[in-house]
């Protein structure tokens, strides 16, 4: 198979400026139809399918859940935001009904605190759609020059 061929069955799946930067990398190697033969066995990520999960699960009200980020293995992150939008938002809603009867300021205060947290989290999750689009795409390169510096060395 012909580098050329390769790098346009992967060009969505890697950025631009990468997919030239890997031709240069191919047209160095000795052994190119070898190295991208067996590149066509390694598994690169759809840039797609965590967008997509993603956006079905904000139509469903369950955009706090991060299953993006867990998608691409982001766990961290993927925590970090579930609890940084999820619980502050349960806690304040939680807290606004309960100081509904009792102090009618303090139960604005409180459902106030829980809008601005929700809103804080859809911001976050659209924000999210570019980043992690971003970061498959990287991945994916880094997979491909991984492997071709593991190649390199043999």
């Amino acid at each position: 198979m012909d580098y050329n061929i390769y790098l346009l069955s992967i060009q969505d799946k890697i950025k631009q400026e990468d997919s030239l930067n890997l031709k240069l990398k191919f047209e160095q190697l000795q052994n190119k139809e070898e190295v991208v033969s067996n590149l066509a066995l390694i598994q690169l990520q759809n840039t797609a399918t965590p967008i997509i999960a993603s956006i079905i699960s904000a139509c469903l009200g369950l955009g706090f859940l991060a299953l993006d980020r867990f998608m691409i293995k982001d766990y961290a992150l993927g925590l970090l935001r579930l609890v940084l939008s999820l619980f502050p938002c349960i806690l304040f809603l939680i807290l606004g009904a309960n100081y509904e009867k009792e102090n009618a300021d303090l139960s604005e205060i409180f459902f106030a605190f829980f809008a601005i947290f929700l809103i804080c989290g859809i911001i976050w999750w659209g924000v999210y759609l570019f980043l992690v689009y971003k970061k498959i795409k990287k991945e994916n390169y880094n997979k491909i020059i991984d492997y071709i510096l593991k190649y390199q060395k043999i």
